[in-house]
C-alpha cells in the first residue's frame, strides 16, 4: 500500500501518541481495557474533534481503519516493553512532543484541503495536536500538559504559522512541512529539557 506524505504524517502522529497514551496508562497501572481506551483517545481524539468541527465525514479513522491498527500496534508494543523496563517520564513527554509536531501540520493540511482559511486551518492544526493529549491527561486524573507553565500550544502555533507563511510564499510543500515540524519539535523539546 502506497501512502501520501499527508497520510504518513497522520500515521506517524498516531503511532507516537499511542505510545504516549500507553506510557501514561502504564504509569497509572490501568487494566488492559483502560490502557486501550486511553490509547485510542490519545492518538485519535484530536483528529476526531477536528473532523467533527470542520464537517469532514466520515471521520478519518472510521474511513480508514489502518489508523486504529497503527495505534493498537504501537500501544501493544509499548505495553509489552514497559512490563520489563520502566521508561522514564521524559520518554512520554518526547513522544507527546513528536505527536504534537506531526499532528499540528497534518491538521492544518486537512483543513486546507477542505477549503478553510489559513486562520481556521491553524486553529484546527493546534486542536489536532493538543486535544488527544488533553483527553488523555483528564482521563488519567492529571493536569493536561498544555495547561502547564511550559511552551506547548505556543510551539504548535509558531510552527503552524511558519508552515502557512512558507506555503503562501511559494516554498515547496515538503520543505514547508519539514520546517514547520522542526520548529514545533525544537521548541517543545527545549521546553521539556530546560523546563521552559
Amino acid at each position: 500500500m502506497s501512502i501520501t506524505l499527508f497520510e504518513f504524517l497522520d500515521f506517524f502522529g498516531v503511532a507516537v501518541l499511542a505510545i504516549s497514551g500507553a506510557l501514561t496508562a502504564s504509569y497509572k497501572n490501568l487494566a488492559v481495557f483502560g490502557v486501550l481506551v486511553v490509547v485510542i483517545i490519545t492518538c485519535l481524539g484530536g483528529g476526531t474533534v477536528r473532523d467533527l468541527l470542520i464537517g469532514a465525514h466520515p471521520i478519518v479513522w472510521i474511513e480508514n481503519t489502518y489508523y486504529l491498527w497503527v495505534g493498537c500496534a504501537a500501544a501493544t508494543t509499548t505495553f509489552i516493553v514497559v512490563k520489563y523496563y520502566r521508561m522514564p517520564m521524559r520518554v512520554l513527554e518526547v513522544c507527546d512532543a513528536i505527536g504534537l509536531a506531526f499532528f499540528t501540520v497534518a491538521g492544518i493540511q486537512k483543513a486546507q484541503v477542505l477549503g478553510f482559511t489559513p486562520e481556521v486551518s491553524l486553529i484546527m492544526g493546534v486542536f489536532t495536536g493538543v486535544v488527544g493529549g488533553i483527553m488523555r491527561d483528564v482521563l488519567c486524573n492529571d493536569i493536561p500538559l498544555v495547561f502547564h507553565k511550559e511552551i506547548y500550544a505556543s510551539a504548535a502555533i509558531a510552527g503552524g504559522l511558519l508552515f502557512l507563511i512558507l506555503q503562501l510564499t511559494g516554498v515547496a510543500d515538503e520543505l514547508s512541512i519539514a520546517l514547520g515540524i522542526t520548529v514545533i519539535l525544537t521548541l517543545r523539546i527545549a521546553a521539556i529539557f530546560m523546563s521552559l
